[in-house]
């Protein structure tokens, strides 16, 4: 028998030749199976490698392009189904199937505390550096960002200090703000420091108010509505335990000035609040009125910061974000329960409401963007629910949650969709598919846009366990140039 020898320092490794030439063999036969195996399996375009099955992760191609929706006022889009895929490695970035956007799990699972809050508010600090999850003790829980997954032990910053609605500091990424009480606080999250802002139980023309009626317990936004984008001016609510802890005054304060600017108290029948806030400029209090109300604040409501003008621009309130169009205009993005579209309402007083079902846009300054088509006998309606969520200027982003009882024949359902809020030609683009199925609240997508439009995260039970709350969080990169994207197609 004949022997390969090899020379290693002074002594003499001997291998068969055959034993060679089938070690070569092998090794030839797994690259060539790697290469297969990351090929591109998935529809879409752009090309580019499956970054499921790729160890450096999947990357944006130089040749990458959004997918447009045709006629996002039609119920009939092309429809994009999902296709079979393992529930996703943490940290493995991979592309979207149909869309080829960039998309990776960034949590584990624990509970629901593997997810963010809302679709309306940036769970990331300024700098991304940090994130602030959900707690299941009503807190909350802020982790580094610098390793995946977000929520691991090694990530854990501090839990929050009994606030509720924090929101991070638009420059400062260690400043996180907050409600607790009747105070608006500002906790130095590296440090645990806390700084109150406001103590609106120590103001003038507060404190009397909650003398005269010591049920009254609290300041709330009803955990949806915000402060002006420069936090200059902040509305709230009075909230009593009385009256099933209705609401009892709405009132307007100019946080540079110190100074109430209008307060208004709520009858009865007026009493029925979804949220209250800003818009995004600080032009106008928003109150969340329901049709079940009567009086000023029957519907959604717009009203001067003075507390002395109400004028309504919605039936009522429905899922919604505050925001800004292309142009720098004030708008809330909103679904609307009459006509069963997503509008976008500019914030003015030439904005009307449409009051009856299937009534018509003329003359109302609203624009409809996006068709929900919920028609039960139709072969394309429409079943899932929809957040939205305008955190960066000019765009909004909507995503749907479905039932386990609802089947997927639209367009719109399991996917994820970006509208660029123009009001004289607003585009709609695909984002991604959504691996999600929901029976309780926390599982509900909820997807959010960041402030500056690089990521967009949303929560994901991966269509298992369905009921039993076991959530992590998905992120989708945005390529960097993605508004010349957009404004290319």
């Amino acid at each position: 028998m004949k022997y390969k020898k090899t020379k290693t320092n002074d002594s003499t490794v001997r291998w068969p030749i055959h034993a060679a030439l089938f070690i070569s063999l092998v090794l030839f036969l797994f690259i060539i199976q790697c290469k297969i195996t990351n090929s591109d399996n998935g529809s879409g375009n752009g090309g580019g490698e499956n970054g499921n099955n790729n160890n450096n992760g999947y990357q944006y191609p130089a040749n990458f392009s959004f997918v447009k929706v045709p006629n996002p006022l039609s119920g009939d889009n092309p429809l994009y189904p999902l296709q079979a895929m393992n529930t996703p490695e943490i940290g493995k970035s991979f592309k979207d199937h149909h869309f080829s956007t960039k998309l990776t799990r960034v949590t584990q699972i624990n509970g629901i505390n593997g997810r963010h809050e809302y679709s309306r508010f940036d769970p990331f600090n300024s700098d991304k550096s940090m994130i602030v999850l959900l707690d299941d003790s009503g807190d909350y829980n802020v982790y580094k960002t610098d390793s995946m997954p977000y929520n691991s032990q090694d990530n854990f910053v501090r839990k929050t200090n009994n606030i509720e609605d924090p929101r991070w500091d638009n420059d400062n990424p260690n400043l996180l703000w907050g409600l607790t009480d009747f105070k608006i606080v500002r906790d130095n999250i590296t440090t645990g420091a806390r700084e109150t802002i406001k103590d609106f139980a120590a103001d003038s023309r507060i404190k009397p108010i909650i003398s005269a009626e010591p049920d009254i317990f609290r300041v709330t936004v009803r955990q949806e509505g915000e402060a002006s984008h420069d936090r200059r001016f902040w509305a709230f609510i009075l909230q009593g335990s009385k009256d099933d802890y209705r609401p009892r005054y709405v009132f307007c304060w100019d946080r540079q000035e110190d100074k109430i600017t209008g307060i208004y108290k709520i009858p009865k029948n007026e009493s029925d609040i979804d949220w209250v806030g800003m818009s995004f400029n600080g032009n106008w209090v928003l109150i969340g009125g329901m049709n079940e109300n009567s009086g000023n604040l029957k519907g959604f409501i717009m009203a001067n910061k003075q507390l002395s003008q109400f004028h309504r621009i919605d039936h009522s309130t429905s899922h919604s974000d505050v925001g800004l169009d292309i142009d720098g205009n004030e708008v809330i993005v909103m679904q609307n329960s009459r006509t069963d579209y997503i509008d976008l309402v500019p914030l003015d007083l030439k904005t009307k409401p449409i009051l009856d079902a299937g009534g018509s846009y003329r003359g109302t300054n609203r624009i409809p963007l996006v068709r929900l088509f919920y028609a039960d006998d139709s072969p394309h309606g429409f079943s899932a629910g929809v957040h939205i969520s305008c955190n960066t200027p000019g765009y909004c982003v909507v995503s749907t949650h479905i039932t386990p009882d609802e089947q997927d024949k639209n367009w719109l359902d399991r996917a994820h969709i970006i509208i660029k809020l123009d009001p004289d030609n607003p585009r709609v683009f695909y984002l991604a598919k959504v691996y999600n199925t929901y029976r309780e609240y926390w599982e509900e997508t909820h997807a959010t846009i960041t402030k500056d439009g690089s990521r967009i995260v949303w929560a994901s039970n991966w269509n298992q366990d369905v009921g039993s709350e076991k959530m992590f969080l998905m992120q989708l990169d945005m390529p960097p140039n993605w508004k010349s994207l957009l404004d290319n197609r």
